[in-house]
């Protein structure tokens, strides 16, 4: 590097920065990481003034030729130099307000393509991470996912990389760019996108000129334009995708989804010339969408939520008006975001469910990004563990996915694990689990093999009538299967009663706690809670704690209090 080239720009910068650092700055700066890249800038991309910053510069500098110079860097330093470094340009008058805009937008698209290609996902150091972002538990899951192999052969047959980088070829081939389109079969509507697509991927990229080589061909000086003529070349994603190993292509394909995600829609925005909605941030639904990922979200549900985000700003007057009219010449931006990540092969779009007349039409994340998405929650914190094949789960494994699965998870599991063990296997292996298990894990159970084994269950049932913490619940469940009384005197409806409420206390919502509570103990049935605290189980205070907060009959609440002293001085607690 010849540090000669840019010494005065140096020193101003580096002057800036220290008053910078000096006054609470909204994000830190490295005095030497800010002046690299000035210098990289001199010395790689011709760039000597900053004023004479081109377009295509700063992504050159952030995607290729910083990386290349000083690949252990922390990009995240090097994005906040380089977007001081613009401000230190705008301040110093090198280049106008409207210039300084362009060139933050080009440094948004190239951070974006930077975070993107990186194997593990980066925030900005004023970002919260998606498990504080969106107030994530802990855990999530289990999931099922199909192996990586099965996984990247999914994103080889992504219809809209398959045309991106088609694009790329024929550009990089000397086609133009509208017989290059022709050629990928790119509609015009979708030109734009595709091709902004390819250059974010890294299916092509573009050097000037003079760096190409093309003044050593002989055809120097023809035209004075020639120096801002760009040149077309494979980028470093062209050969990894779709041929290269799993990894490279999962990489590829995690980049477009969140390139998609970040910059689609902003920039249909840029090029309509229309500020009037802000569409940064709207792709805020996708993580929710992996939440109910075996349901999905109504299409329409999903356009409310996006349009709340790019109105925010706007009067409440003027917010539904201007939604409305953006959709009518351009198109609903859900239906539009989602038609692009349908043809990237992240989400599938319904409109042939049972419920289709009442919700329309219901968008589902693919394995694929469910896969993706999943890699960053586990980034972010959130354990979220992916499930063995069914015959080698366990009856523990199926008790995590109800208590703590995803929308839907437990309805396609239950039946493949139980066609794996049958059902009276793993109604076996289910009770054994509830017998040494707390409350929760005894309902959980219960409830799977009551709803999973059935009849076929009768004889596990029988087997556990000695065992204590289920001798009740197994007279109760045989009677019901034969269609007998139970015989069950008070005291010991009692118990069940309690471990059944028990069962949903900590980890259900307050209004599920109270629909158990007052499903179990009707409006008026004092009797039950006069019994309850008398009975032999070590969650008898709670219980009784929970029916006086919750119950909305005051009569029963009021009893539930009365009994509650009565079990506490009993516990001696």
């Amino acid at each position: 590097m010849n540090s000669d080239d840019v010494p005065l720009p140096v020193v101003e910068l580096a002057s800036y920065i220290e008053d910078y650092l000096a006054d609470e700055p909204e994000f830190e700066v490295d005095p030497d990481v800010a002046t690299t890249a000035l210098q990289l800038l001199a010395d790689e991309c011709g760039v000597r003034d900053l004023g004479e910053l081109r377009d295509g510069d700063m992504t050159r500098l952030l995607l290729q030729v910083y990386p290349a110079a000083r690949p252990d860097d922390d990009p995240n330093d090097v994005v906040n130099a380089v977007d001081l470094m613009l401000d230190f340009a705008f301040d110093t008058e090198r280049i106008d307000e409207d210039r300084h805009g362009e060139l933050l937008g080009e440094l948004d698209d190239a951070e974006t393509a930077l975070f993107g290609t990186l194997d593990r996902p980066r925030l900005a150091e004023n970002e919260q991470d998606l498990k504080t972002l969106y107030n994530l538990p802990d855990r999530l899951g289990p999931v099922r996912l199909p192996a990586e192999d099965e996984l990247a052969e999914q994103a080889r047959r992504s219809p809209l990389l398959t045309r991106a980088r088609a694009l790329a070829e024929a550009v990089i081939d000397g086609q133009d760019l509208a017989t290059a389109a022709d050629a990928a079969e790119v509609s015009e509507t979708d030109l734009p996108t595709v091709a902004e697509l390819a250059s974010h991927v890294g299916f092509v990229e573009f050097d000037d000129a003079e760096d190409s080589g093309a003044e050593d061909s002989g055809a120097e000086d023809d035209e004075a334009g020639d120096a801002d003529e760009v040149v077309p070349s494979e980028g470093p994603a062209f050969d990894e995708w779709p041929g290269g190993d799993d990894d490279e292509v999962l990489t590829v394909w995690g980049h477009a989804l969140n390139t998609l995600l970040a910059w689609s829609l902003p920039a249909d925005a840029d090029r309509a010339g229309d500020e009037t909605l802000d569409f940064t941030g709207t792709s805020a639904w996708f993580v929710p969408l992996l939440l109910t990922w075996r349901v999905g979200l109504p299409v329409g549900a999903i356009s409310d939520m996006m349009a709340d985000i790019a109105t925010d700003d706007l009067p409440a007057d003027e917010a539904g008006a201007a939604w409305r009219a953006w959709s009518a010449q351009h198109g609903d931006p859900a239906e539009v975001l989602l038609g692009r990540l349908a043809d990237l092969g992240a989400v599938e779009l319904d409109d042939s469910h049972e419920a289709a007349a009442s919700v329309g039409t219901v968008a589902r994340l693919t394995p694929l990004a469910a896969a993706s998405l999943r890699g960053e929650l586990v980034e972010s914190g959130v354990d979220m563990p992916l499930l063995p094949a069914p015959e080698d789960m366990a009856a523990t494994d199926l008790i995590d996915v109800l208590a703590h699965g995803l929308d839907g998870e437990i309805q396609a599991e239950a039946p493949v694990w139980f066609a794996a063990h049958t059902p009276l296997g793993g109604a076996r292996a289910l009770l054994a689990v509830a017998a040494d298990g707390d409350a929760p894990r005894r309902a959980d159970a219960i409830t799977l093999v009551r709803e999973h084994a059935g009849a076929e269950a009768e004889a596990a049932w029988q087997e556990v009538e000695d065992v204590p913490t289920l001798r009740l619940h197994a007279r109760l469940e045989t009677a019901a299967l034969r269609g007998e009384d139970s015989d069950l005197g008070d005291a010991e409806l009692a118990w069940l009663a309690v471990d059944a409420i028990a069962g949903r206390l900590g980890r259900h919502e307050s209004d599920v706690v109270t629909a158990v509570i007052e499903h179990i103990i009707p409006a008026g049935a004092t009797g039950p809670v006069d019994t309850m605290w008398r009975v032999d189980h070590p969650d008898t205070v709670t219980v009784l704690t929970a029916v006086g907060e919750h119950h909305s009959d005051k009569a029963v609440a009021k009893a539930a209090r009365k009994a509650l002293h009565k079990a506490a001085d009993r516990a001696g607690t």
